[in-house]
Order: structure tokens, then C-alpha cells, then sequence
């Protein structure tokens, strides 16, 4: 079982008037491309109203969730899969005008952490290998 799972969630918890057009191009976009890892899968649960204050929303999950490969046991070409998802929230970004966070859950602890925004239409891939810890592409 893989220690890591990348997580790509729109930020928010007022999604409404967007969730069902939104989760329709995560779900065509998961199903035109050709991945080399794990397939992702979209992800759309609302966190518990209890214990909110009138007028709060709930946390809310909507993106996709992408397994990642344990450390050295990384095929070739693999960190490809999360340039496709970051460089697609880019583009849901500008769309939307929204922006996406990327993050990693740990599959032990169940504990999350943020890693990067996407805040524009194309992301900083350098600095994404970066905070996730990959090495920079060798250079022939």
C-alpha cells in the first residue's frame, strides 16, 4: 500500500453554483488521458455541519486524489501524472477563477498537508517538484 496519496482540491467551501460543471470536467479529464501511476479519482464530500456557527459552510473536498509510488520505488516518467493534474487546475483556474491546492495525505496518520497553490493558468512545475520533493529532471 502506498504511503501517499497528491490531492488536488479546489479552494472553498462555496462551490455550489459550480460543483456539477466542475466535476464533470474532473471526471472527463480523469477518463482522456493516459497515466502512468494509478488512475485518479474525483473526489466531492462536504465536511459535517456540527459544531458550525449559523452563516459557516462546511469544509468542502472537490478535485482529485492521485496514489503516488513510495520513495524509490518510482517508475520512470511518474511525476508526469502530477504535471498533468497541476497544469489542468491552471487551466480550472482560469476557468473558474479559482484557485487549486495540491497536497499530500499520508495513508498512516491520516494527517494532510498543503503544498501549493495554483494560482494562475500555468503553474510553477519547478517549484512543485520542488515541494514535493522530487529531484529536478536530469538534463541529457
Amino acid at each position: 500500500m502506498s504511503k501517499h496519496t497528491l490531492f488536488a482540491y479546489i479552494e472553498g467551501a462555496d462551490l455550489e453554483e459550480i460543483e456539477e460543471e466542475l466535476e464533470a470536467k474532473l471526471v472527463d479529464f480523469v477518463k482522456k488521458r493516459a497515466w502512468k501511476l494509478h488512475i485518479p479519482w474525483v473526489v466531492n464530500q462536504r465536511g459535517s455541519t456540527e459544531g458550525l456557527r449559523d452563516g459557516d459552510l462546511p469544509t468542502w473536498d472537490l478535485g482529485l486524489n492521485l496514489i503516488l509510488p513510495d520513495t524509490g520505488r518510482e517508475p520512470e516518467g511518474w511525476f508526469s501524472d502530477v504535471e498533468q493534474i497541476a497544469q489542468f487546475a491552471g487551466g480550472l483556474h482560469s476557468y473558474f477563477g479559482r484557485v487549486f491546492i495540491i497536497g499530500l495525505a499520508d495513508a498512516k496518520t491520516g494527517i494532510t498537508e498543503d503544498l501549493f497553490d495554483v494560482d494562475s493558468d500555468a503553474p510553477d512545475l519547478v517549484l512543485l517538484r520542488q515541494v514535493i520533493g522530487v529531484d529536478p529532471p536530469k538534463i541529457a
